[in-house]
């Protein structure tokens, strides 16, 4: 794969990251799934979040690596 390709994927993997941490704050704010289904409400919403931060630092650790490394070049 070329870079470019390179950090297209990973501005796609940052905005599913971000997306997934909307989604999570959205669930814990405006619904009722903590308190209805209890713990396991609460698990469903951190781990949304949890996999939405995963995705998002990693992959811009890696788009910054990359990016400095083409305006080295």
């Amino acid at each position: 794969m070329t870079q470019k390709a390179w950090t297209y994927l990973l501005y796609i993997v940052i905005a599913i990251g971000l997306a997934l941490v909307i989604l999570g704050v959205g669930l814990a704010l405006f619904s009722n799934i903590n308190v209805s289904m209890g713990v396991r409400g609460v698990q469903i919403i951190a781990v949304t979040i949890g996999l939405g931060l995963l995705l998002m630092v990693p992959s811009k650790i890696v788009l910054t690596l990359l990016l400095m490394k083409n305006n080295s070049q």
